[in-house]
């Protein structure tokens, strides 16, 4: 059994939802979990984004506990030049998930806060590679990681699978059992629904 967690780095509510799977991930060490990048963005400048965040963004805080912060509101939002684009946190993403694999949905959380707390530019380099010391990651491993071929080619794989998936909402959550897939989340949900609607589907796989 296997748990993927479909995101987005630039998706507020999966920023909301992230410490959700941290949480299962803790609890649940028997179930193996992933994070996948779904490319929610393509140069879109922060501009166009600006007012509906303004606005949405108090609904993710309600509801999820998240905090978002004033380098993110004012500095990234209120940037006439901002350009929010998937690409290159997914690559960051898989760059780190080709050297320390365990920690992948902690480091994803990571990207969001420094993103969505903190402002920070997602394309700039020095924003991933300030993150990776506590995993035990080298600094210049990840860099060389961050630059290879192979982790753009992961990132954009990603994309082209959660397009297959038919998913083009985040976040989203797929169980994969020893039958089949199942799309357990869509959205935003609760630790206590993610674990009710696994246990029904191990009950009723279980009875077949």
């Amino acid at each position: 059994m296997e748990l993927i967690y479909v995101y987005d780095a630039l998706c507020g509510w999966c920023y909301g939802f992230t410490p959700v799977m941290q949480a299962f991930q803790r609890k649940h060490t028997d179930i193996a979990c992933s994070v996948m990048s779904g490319g929610m963005m393509s140069n879109t400048p922060a501009s166009k984004m600006a007012s509906y965040i303004q606005q949405a963004y108090h609904s993710v805080e309600q509801t999820t506990g998240i905090k978002f912060g004033q380098g993110f509101l004012q500095g990234i939002l209120e940037s006439p030049t901002y350009i929010m684009d998937s690409e290159k946190p997914a690559i960051a993403l898989s760059a780190f998930k080709m050297l320390a694999p365990g920690s992948a949905i902690d480091f994803a959380h990571d990207i969001q806060v420094a993103f969505n707390y903190d402002g920070k530019d997602l394309h700039a380099d020095e924003t991933y590679s300030n993150l990776v010391h506590k995993y035990g990651v080298r600094e210049d491993d990840y860099l060389a990681a961050l630059h290879s071929e192979d982790a753009k080619n992961a990132a954009l794989t990603e994309f082209k699978q959660v397009q297959e998936w038919g998913i083009t909402g985040f976040p989203a959550v797929i169980l994969v059992t020893s039958k089949q897939l199942y799309l357990i989340a869509r959205g935003f949900t609760h630790l206590e629904n993610l674990e009710n609607v696994i246990a029904k589907i191990t009950a009723d796989e279980g009875g077949n």
